[in-house]
């Protein structure tokens, strides 16, 4: 590890290696990503869509992508709006199917992409904070082991927490409170048709929604989505009680049957954007930009085009041109509110509960 980068991104998730892979294949070696995890605890998020292969192929990653065999998504079960499942799939898209993700492995799979390419990474590294000075390389940042490093550009993958946005001031725009209880279970152990196990499953009810997707190595995850209050009356963070809500579900129940999960993973999935995403010598990418609704099916996909969008904004910053990380983050505001719209269209497309305050809170955009 040495002392001086061109440019340093906190988080190795797919946002940040994406943006350190797009910054590489433009001839900005000079890199560092510091990830504080060692790519083995379980990660949300786990479907990609077609769409995403032109963006694996913009990074020059998309061959090496296709032989890590993730399994198949051809497409999605839903019942929104009616009590009969509608079927929605990929047949005419011309990328072809999606991608049912180990996400532990392709995370893995996109550091190691860094590090073939000459870039540095460091994991199990936590960042503490940052000062910025006047020097050559302004942003000193200061890591938990009390080392310091320095560069001229920082990119915030931190997710959520967006921890190096919030050393700038920056602050989250919360659209809404959405959270999210999953629990993992073997496919040996449950009811499926093989007509669902290259499919995802989506079941609307009164307080929310249940999801339903088989992954790679013999695994079948099973959320469901609400709002805090309803995690909290329903004690759905306990296995028993979201055993018995998921029992109470039309199409999810008959799949997982009498099958107990021996854990459960509780998450944020609020929809929010920072404010400001970009301004001078830093700029957020995936989640720590925005994030959107997991019903988007969007959030590694952003994470993806933020990285190649964001790597471009920099090189020009580097190159004393402002302008492109000016758009950079009109964009980022753009979309966002491109994503509202979408949102609130797609829950109102729900219309069984007209008195259920989960779905009357989500079919008009806030302003």
């Amino acid at each position: 590890m040495k002392p001086l980068y061109d440019v340093i991104i906190v988080g190795g998730g797919p946002a940040g290696c994406a943006t350190a892979i797009a910054l590489h294949n433009l001839g900005v070696k000079n890199t560092l990503v510091i990830e504080a995890s060692d790519y083995t605890a379980p990660r949300i998020g786990e479907s990609i869509p077609p769409d995403s292969r032109e963006l694996l192929e913009k990074l020059g990653i998309w061959d090496a992508f296709t032989a890590q065999k993730h399994a198949p998504c051809l497409g999605s079960y839903s019942s929104w709006g009616s009590d009969q499942l509608g079927f929605n799939d990929y047949l005419f898209n011309p990328q072809g199917h999606g991608w049912h993700l180990n996400r532990c492995a392709f995370d893995k799979f996109l550091a190691l992409q860094v590090e073939k390419r000459g870039g540095a990474l460091l994991k199990n590294t936590h960042f503490a904070s940052l000062v910025r000075e006047q020097h050559a390389y302004p942003i000193k940042v200061l890591l938990r082991n009390n080392a310091q490093l320095r560069c001229r550009f920082i990119v915030d993958a931190t997710g959520r927490s967006a921890k190096v946005a919030r050393q700038f001031n920056a602050k989250a725009k919360i659209e809404d409170q959405l959270v999210a209880v999953s629990a993992y279970f073997d496919s040996s152990d449950i009811i499926s048709a093989n007509s669902y196990r290259q499919m995802t499953l989506l079941e609307a009810v009164d307080y929310g929604w249940w999801y339903l997707a088989h992954l790679p190595n013999n695994k079948v995850i099973v959320t469901v989505a609400t709002d805090p209050q309803t995690v909290k009356d329903k004690h759905l963070k306990d296995p028993r009680s979201w055993q018995q809500a998921m029992q109470l579900t039309q199409h999810i129940q008959p799949i997982i049957s009498q099958s107990t999960p021996s854990s459960l993973h509780t998450w944020v999935a609020q929809s929010a954007i920072m404010n400001p995403p970009a301004a001078e010598h830093w700029l957020t990418v995936g989640d720590a930009a925005s994030v959107y609704d997991p019903i988007s099916s969007q959030g590694i996909y952003k994470a993806l085009k933020n990285g190649i969008d964001a790597a471009d904004a920099i090189v020009d910053w580097l190159d004393n041109n402002a302008q492109t990380i000016n758009q950079y983050r009109n964009n980022i505001g753009n979309n966002f509110i491109q994503y509202l719209a979408q949102k609130a269209y797609f829950y109102s497309e729900e219309q069984r509960w007209p008195e259920s305050t989960f779905w009357k809170s989500r079919q008009q955009p806030r302003q």
